[in-house]
């Protein structure tokens, strides 16, 4: 049976059910509109350490030393629509929601006008990679799914191979102290010889689902940092 029939047969005989308000809906993924609609949007970039906003990119008004130069933090994790969205994206292999969750990302980005600033030609999109042995485990990497939807959308460079995660190092999550989390996540991060010359002078998106300390999205930009990217941008869904 084509892809299409298929595809058409189990939307009418089996339609999903919005996570959120549980509603029958016919959509290629488990999450409705109006949801979608009560999701809040961030419209501007931040200083990872101070949160004031970033309008220009060409330089911040304060003065923080931190990895990340900007980082743009798409929405809230409070708000129970989006959390939930994700953690079923992620750990319940809910995959179709890589759509409205990508969505979220694009309209951001669109938003904040990120680029009417930086031609296009110089961005690299990166996601935060995932050691092997979890990716098999998991089957996807969640943030490889929504880097390839934001880099298709604007038609951008990916390069999900450029970033190695060399380490299977425990959960972020499942550490609740700053210091150890640093710890945890330290040279866990290594840059493919092969690729180094991708990311010289280029400005890199990291992409990752969710923000919570920062440690890792700011090891990652340390490495990419070290080896010649320009300036390192961080997207997220939302900070936990």
């Amino acid at each position: 049976m084509p892809h299409r029939f298929l595809k058409l047969f189990l939307d009418t005989f089996f339609p999903w059910q919005c996570v959120s308000c549980k509603k029958e809906i016919r959509l290629s993924y488990p999450l409705c509109k109006k949801c979608q609609r009560n999701i809040p949007i961030n419209y501007s970039f931040i200083c990872p350490a101070c949160k004031k906003r970033i309008i220009n990119f060409s330089k911040r008004s304060c003065f923080c030393k931190t990895n990340i130069f900007a980082l743009g933090v798409v929405s809230f994790y409070e708000n129970s629509i989006i959390k939930k969205t994700i953690r079923l994206f992620k750990y319940q292999s809910i995959i179709s929601l890589q759509k409205p969750l990508a969505d979220l990302m694009i309209r951001f980005l669109k938003e904040t006008n990120f680029f009417s600033e930086i031609n296009k030609k110089n961005i690299l999109l990166i996601p935060i990679p995932l050691h092997k042995r979890k990716r098999r485990q998991r089957g996807f990497n969640q943030s490889e799914l929504l880097t390839k939807a934001v880099a298709l959308h604007f038609s951008l460079n990916l390069h999900p191979e450029i970033l190695l995660r060399i380490k299977n190092n425990p959960p972020q999550a499942k550490i609740n102290n700053f210091i150890e989390r640093q710890k945890n996540i330290k040279d866990v991060f290594q840059i493919s010889n092969s690729n180094l010359n991708l990311i010289k002078n280029k400005w890199i998106i990291l992409i990752d689902d969710v923000y919570t300390s920062g440690a890792t999205i700011q090891e990652a930009a340390k490495i990419l940092k070290n080896n010649g990217a320009k300036k390192v941008i961080g997207l997220v869904l939302a900070r936990g």
